[in-house]
């Protein structure tokens, strides 16, 4: 029971801390976050050292695809839907597993410092809780299992996001992430019903094995990408991810890098034999995940918030992943997931650490010489911003440059996708050193109280830095445990690997030599500004389209039908009403006398053959 056990110890720590945190307001004290942040992390160590145990395992494991299963209950059994609740651990949900205990650990360690002195035990509740659905995301051994781990993640992002729910700002974007996942996971519940009508199950193991008709395989698959752009913020889904920045900084962490936004790439993989039925989705895929790379990395070089060119970074390495998906090479997508997450968990916690020096200060354009007064800071982030730049040894070279090749010579290669990365790659070089120079390099540009609070992080947030660096240098080397069954055929190019490597690295010197070069010298501030304007399109169509069309309903609907409706149907009953009134007097004689008339005139009929009686 080892997958149960590392899936419910999490569950175990957010119990543990909301008992605490109650008990706490019962005796009217401040629980300690210290204690809470302890529970909770201990709760996540424990089920990373389950994870690795499970892993070992699987490793130890004889066959081709060995995987290890633990059935809890029957949980649904309606007519011929058969529905087990339980845990399916394989090198695909390993590889997951381990990046959100491991990682996810880490994170809830740099939030003890992080949260000391504005932090509570429901935090650190929520973190737990949200860890909890994301295994059960990924470790679920049905559909509709996995719809709950995706819809209970989609619900603590929102308790998360909206933590600091004084400000309506923070509010605000909570309940647009919230709202936002909801669309996409409309496209989840309508797959599962036409897996159940086509396939006759809703198993992911029995379902991945099952051939569709083409045309109910296109479908299948697009209302799984569907669901997939909300929580992995891709066109036109991925707006509410920049908003999500209004949540405490290693929330970012927590859902940029280890789990809410990779559970679409995970959907994606799990179910890579439907989706690869149909040549149709796989375009679709492949071209919504580089429009998204191009996209999210040019909006990102227009950020002055540091978090914020952080959020778009991940939409744009997100959309690097859905490409690789896309092309027919998900083992390269799963492994910039892992990558990825260590990396970006470094870059995220990496700008806590400033925010937290600088008291709250996250405008690069008023940060600048912090690389001798922040060292461990610097040299930490400068691993995260070498490895998402693919710059050799680092981890983000082995999956970039994966991914990059596969986009040319994978099953469903096209040089316009591989053209698309590519130049993303660029730009992130360029929005990554330009934040990378800004934030550590030049003249300090802090207000004369920022300057006077400086100070390094202490040691709890500064060793899962260090752990994060080192995975972000050595984790490319160890590859990832994943074998996925990824369609046949030949590529579109037969380029070799040295060439898409040389390439690559070529294109991250370009893109951090002008971004060096810009901003190295004299600084002009900059306005944040997104060139796209996509949540004023959002806003101009969609919110005021809604609006007319609510007040269109309201006046000629609501008021012209329903409620004329209601008003006659109201005054006939009304009628209705004062004619009997009138009959019910209430005298017993007028009652006798309508009594004897009824009689009379039934005896009347009789007689007379009223309806043939007489006859």
């Amino acid at each position: 029971m080892i997958i149960t056990l590392l899936v419910f110890l999490p569950l175990l720590g957010f119990a543990l801390n909301a008992f605490y945190h109650f008990n706490s307001a019962a005796r009217k004290r401040e629980p300690s976050v210290w204690v809470a942040g302890l529970i909770a992390s201990s709760a996540m160590v424990a089920a990373f050292v389950c994870a690795l145990i499970a892993w070992a395992r699987l490793k130890g494991s004889a066959g081709v695809g060995p995987v290890l299963e633990e059935s809890l209950f029957s949980w649904m059994n309606l007519g011929a839907l058969h529905v087990e609740f339980g845990y399916r651990f394989d090198r695909l949900s390993a590889a997951f597993t381990l990046v959100i205990t491991g990682v996810g650990a880490l994170i809830h360690f740099y939030s003890i410092g992080y949260m000391e002195n504005r932090g509570s035990a429901r935090y650190f509740c929520y973190l737990n809780l949200f860890c909890f659905m994301m295994l059960n995301l990924v470790l679920g051994s049905s559909l509709p299992q996995v719809f709950l781990g995706w819809e209970g993640v989609g619900l603590a992002s929102y308790l998360l996001i909206g933590f600091w729910s004084k400000e309506m700002a923070n509010i605000a974007a909570a309940q647009k992430a919230f709202l936002m996942n909801r669309i996409g996971d409309l496209g989840l519940l309508f797959a599962m019903f036409i897996a159940f009508k086509f396939a006759g199950t809703l198993d992911l193991a029995r379902l991945a094995g099952f051939e569709f008709r083409p045309d109910v395989a296109t479908v299948f698959g697009l209302l799984i990408f569907l669901a997939c752009t909300g929580k992995s913020a891709q066109i036109p889904l991925f707006t509410w991810l920049p908003d999500a920045m209004a949540g405490p900084t290693p929330v970012s962490a927590l859902i940029h890098a280890a789990t809410m936004v990779t559970s679409g790439i995970y959907l994606l993989a799990r179910l890579n034999p439907v989706i690869s039925q149909s040549t149709t989705v796989l375009l679709v895929i492949s071209a919504v995940g580089a429009a998204t790379a191009l996209m999210a990395a040019i909006t990102a070089c227009f950020q002055s918030d540091i978090k914020k060119v952080l959020a778009y970074s991940t939409i744009s390495q997100l959309g690097f992943m859905f490409a690789a998906c896309g092309v027919g090479a998900a083992e390269a997508g799963v492994f910039h997931v892992v990558t990825h997450a260590f990396f970006k968990a470094l870059l995220f916690l990496g700008a806590g650490s400033v925010i937290h020096a600088l008291s709250g200060t996250q405008d690069v354009f008023k940060m600048g010489g912090l690389r001798k007064r922040l060292p461990f800071t610097f040299w930490t982030f400068t691993a995260g911003w070498a490895a998402i730049l693919g710059l050799f040894p680092f981890s983000g070279f082995f999956s970039k440059d994966m991914i990059l090749h596969e986009a040319l010579v994978a099953a469903h290669g096209n040089p316009w996708v591989f053209g698309v990365l590519a130049f993303s790659a660029l730009l992130t070089a360029f929005y990554m050193t330009r934040l990378y120079v800004l934030v550590f390099f030049g003249e300090s540009r802090l207000s004369e109280e920022a300057g006077s609070h400086v100070h390094e992080s202490p040691l709890v947030m500064i060793l899962p830095l260090v752990i994060l660096a080192v995975a972000s240098l050595a984790g490319g080397w160890f590859g990832v445990p994943v074998h996925l069954e990824t369609a046949h055929g030949e590529g579109a190019s037969s380029v070799s690997p040295a060439v898409i490597m040389a390439l690559s690295l070529l294109i991250a010197g370009v893109g951090a030599f002008l971004g060096y070069r810009k901003y190295s010298g004299t600084i002009q501030v900059e306005a944040t500004k997104d060139p796209f304007r996509v949540d004023e399109f959002y806003g101009a169509v969609v919110g005021r389209g809604v609006k007319s069309l609510a007040s269109f309903f309201g006046r000629y609907l609501e008021d012209g039908f329903f409620q004329k409706i209601l008003q006659v149907s109201g005054a006939a009953v009304d009628l209705g009403g004062n004619l009997f009134k009138t009959v019910q007097t209430g005298s017993a004689q007028g009652y006798l006398l309508m009594m004897v008339l009824a009689l009379l005139g039934l005896m009347f009929g009789l007689v007379f053959g009223v309806n043939g009686y007489g006859n």
